[in-house]
């Protein structure tokens, strides 16, 4: 992973209000503004950067002053509302170009007592333009939603209909990332969910415009197959014995698919024929050994042939045994 050598630098932030002269006299009305300095100093700084630009911010209300960098040191006095705000630096060359920036900080104006707040300054973030290309995706009509990931950075995109871009612009700051998107139907639930994303590594490099076009990972599914139809019932069924033992004999199906035979029984019309063997065998006659002393009054015999791929065909004409 590719390192970069980031600069940190201390921002002393000091509010000052003036206090009453006198506790005889009549309190004058306190002033909602309080002086805010900023003080930071580089351990280094690069040749090209020559401004700091101080920017505290609260909702839509923005207070900014650009300051220059001399000797590493910069300075800089904002008049600034009492309350919470947040604070961003941002170190920019001749041309304005932002070479080192801070994260966005909270700070806290109060009355009468001094705020510090120390921030570090990276490089500057990158415009990443991300598009997710759908031509040819299977789902392309579907897919309204994508989930962008950037390490544990998460990013909701969401277009309106079908025909619309499906197109990203984030602020990304420079390194070696995990990226993956992930695309959405009408919902971002894990059921709408059109597919699992593959994680990618790619590098984000300071303060650039870069372009990434993303498409679905797709594989191809090859189906073959054919028509296996049902075997014909075997003819000519008999049984023969008077028990404990029944010999079941048949003609045989002359068929290039067939793997074997069946044969089942029922002792009961209540209840179902149950298959005498679990696997198909390939002769034409069965022995049916019985309990000599639970003879049932009579059984239903039939048999059928089994395919290669494992299906039963018709039955034959039930046969009926009695001892």
């Amino acid at each position: 992973m590719r390192k970069s050598s980031v600069p940190s630098v201390l921002l002393l932030l000091a509010t000052s209000l003036a206090l009453l002269t006198s506790a005889c006299l009549t309190a004058a009305p306190l002033t909602p503004l309080s002086p805010l300095t900023v003080v930071g100093s580089l351990d280094s700084t690069p040749v090209e950067v020559v401004e700091a630009r101080i920017i505290l911010s609260r909702g839509k209300h923005m207070v900014e002053t650009t300051v220059p960098v001399q000797n590493n040191e910069f300075q800089g006095v904002l008049q600034v509302p009492i309350g919470n705000w947040e604070l961003t630096v941002f170190l920019v060359d001749a041309e304005g170009m932002v070479h080192f920036q801070s994260k966005p900080q909270p700070a806290e104006i109060t009355y009468g007592r001094p705020t510090t707040v120390e921030l570090v300054l990276q490089p500057a973030a990158s415009t990443v333009h991300i598009t997710i290309d759908l031509d040819g995706y299977i789902f392309r009509k579907e897919a309204l939603r994508a989930r962008i990931y950037f390490n544990d950075d998460l990013y909701e995109v969401i277009r309106e209909d079908a025909d619309a871009p499906f197109e990203a612009t984030l602020e990304i700051s420079p390194g070696s990332y995990e990226f993956k998107i992930e695309l959405y139907t009408e919902t971002f639930h894990v059921g709408n969910r059109l597919g699992v994303g593959i994680w990618q590594l790619i590098d984000i490099a300071e303060n650039e415009e870069v372009s990434i076009t993303w498409r679905p990972e797709t594989e191809d599914l090859f189906i073959t197959g054919r028509v296996d139809t049902l075997l014909p019932a075997p003819a000519w069924l008999n049984v023969n014995g008077s028990g404990p033992q029944v010999e079941i004999t048949w003609a045989p199906v002359e068929h290039l698919n067939l793997q074997g035979y069946i044969v089942l029984a029922q002792n009961s019309p209540l209840e179902r024929f149950q298959p005498l063997n679990s696997i198909p065998i390939p002769t034409t006659s069965f022995l049916h050994t019985l309990d000599p002393e639970d003879l049932p009054s009579e059984i239903r015999y039939v048999v059928a042939a089994v395919s290669m791929n494992g299906f039963v065909g018709y039955y034959s004409t039930p046969q009926i045994w009695s001892p």
